[in-house]
């Protein structure tokens, strides 16, 4: 009921428009508009009406519009239809050819066809009046209502197929200029920075990074010159090569750009994030007017390199079967950032370890430590295994870093019937015959010393013999 009301309202509102603005023929006339009766002949073919210079079309079969008029959704006329508002739309139209061939009103189909406005559907069409122009001529006069229509900007012109369902008649198209849009942007383009990226990994500190921006001209009516963007970065952070702005030209409006800048953060930086100012300039072309984006700042992580170095193994190179078995891991964290939750784990063959994950924790920078695990093999051979060491990073990240290691194990020496050892030595020693051997070796020495006397004293024997004889020899010469 409420409906009713509201369209009875403008329906009245348009009929009194029409009668007082668009219809002078008509409004000379007396009484109101009789309802359509039941047509029982064809009227003459006459020139219709004409309404503000439009020029009357064939009466036999053509409609127009001879009022209009906008509204608010409260069914207030407008003046002013800015681009993306919404209105009512309200025409009343002069209708020969439904009138002629008996056209009810549930068979006049109404549409608007522009992509500059956007409505939904058919239009209500309003109770059918039988009029006769100042010629004589009969027609039905009625209201085609489109409720909600939205101004998309384009054009002020309303283009409106008007059809006749259930019928051989052929398409009528109206159209009507509505001087109320108001089709132009209130604004020159702004910039703005619609996206970042610093690539595919995390940024490390000393490592070289590509920060790529995406500009966006936002939607207007004119083009952007000396489209500039520039950075401002923090301490810590500088060039890798190029400038700190760069030059974009002109932009479209709903136009992007990419740009990207060659960055690299010290070796040093600690903070963790490096917050990156972006700034971008253009000038309006047409009205020269400055344009300044909104300043984005764009936070880029940066973690320092791990340098989780794993030491030498400590570990025997045999053992023999039944005996237990130490190896021990050294490792150290040269980085600069501690390292969290450090677990260690041993996993192998025939290793016959009773621990096999031990929970380090922490590790500060510049700290070292050391895992030990004690093994029992249980068969002979070469015994493989691996340490394995994990960690979470600065950054959260779970790390894995492992040693591998092998050792031989030797057969057990059988020591279950000592007695028959003993035995078995005993037998391996030769038998002893005779005298002892310090028997043996005392005869030896005596020996050596009567043979040393007997040469001492034959050689003075033979001494003494040489004397005396040169002595005779001396004698007889006297």
């Amino acid at each position: 009921m409420k409906k009713a009301s509201r369209f009875a309202a403008l329906l009245a509102a348009v009929m009194l428009f029409g009668s007082v603005a668009a219809m002078p023929a008509l409004a000379a006339e007396e009484g109101t508009p009789t309802p359509v009766p039941t047509a029982t002949a064809e009227p003459t073919v006459t020139p219709a009406p004409t309404d503000n210079g439009q020029s009357a079309p064939n009466n036999s079969g053509s409609a127009y519009i001879i009022a209009q008029t906008v509204t608010d959704a409260a069914g207030g006329e407008i003046t002013t239809i800015d681009r993306d508002s919404r209105f009512n739309l309200i025409l009343r139209v002069a209708d020969y050819g439904a009138y002629n061939n008996f056209i009810p009103a549930d068979q006049i189909s109404a549409r608007i066809n522009s992509s500059a406005f956007t409505f939904t559907g058919n239009a209500e069409v309003g109770q059918l009046y039988e009029e006769t122009d100042a010629n004589g001529a009969g027609y039905y006069s009625y209201v085609l209502l489109f409720r909600d229509v939205i101004y998309n900007g384009g054009g002020n012109s309303v283009p409106i197929n008007l059809s006749y369902l259930n019928s051989t008649m052929a398409m009528q198209q109206l159209s009507v200029t509505l001087g109320q849009c108001v089709d132009e942007d209130p604004d020159t383009p702004n910039l703005m920075i619609r996206a970042s990226s610093y690539g595919n990994e995390a940024v490390v500190a000393g490592t070289p990074f590509t920060l790529t921006l995406t500009l966006y001209a936002t939607g207007g009516q004119e083009n952007l010159n000396d489209v500039v963007i520039s950075l401002t970065l923090p301490d810590g952070i500088t060039m890798t090569s190029g400038s700190l702005s760069s030059y974009l030209g002109t932009m479209a409006p709903k136009s992007t750009r990419d740009v990207s800048f060659s960055l690299t953060p010290s070796a040093g930086f600690t903070g963790g994030v490096a917050n990156i100012t972006v700034n971008s300039v253009g000038t309006g072309a047409d009205t020269n007017k400055a344009v300044t984006g909104m300043s984005t700042t764009i936070s880029v992580p940066v973690s320092q390199p791990d340098r989780f170095e794993l030491g030498q193994l400590e570990l025997s190179d045999s053992i023999t079967l039944g005996d237990s078995a130490s190896v021990t891991l050294n490792f150290v964290n040269k980085g600069r950032n501690a390292l969290s939750n450090l677990e260690a784990t041993l996993s192998g063959d025939n290793l016959g370890a009773d621990t096999t994950v031990q929970y380090i924790g922490n590790l500060n920078a510049g700290s070292s430590n050391s895992v030990d695990f004690d093994m029992t093999p249980t068969q002979e051979g070469t015994c493989n295994g691996t340490i394995t060491l994990t960690y979470e990073d600065a950054n959260g990240t779970l790390k894995t870093v492992s040693k591998d290691f092998s050792f031989s194990v030797q057969p057990a020496m059988d020591y279950g019937n000592s007695g028959d050892m003993d035995n078995n030595m005993d037998d391996m020693q030769p038998q002893q015959t005779g005298l002892p051997l310090w028997a043996y070796l005392a005869i030896g020495a005596a020996v050596i010393v009567v043979v040393v006397v007997i040469v001492v004293v034959v050689r003075k024997k033979k001494k003494a013999a040489a004397l005396a004889k040169l002595e005779e020899g001396n004698d007889e010469d006297i």
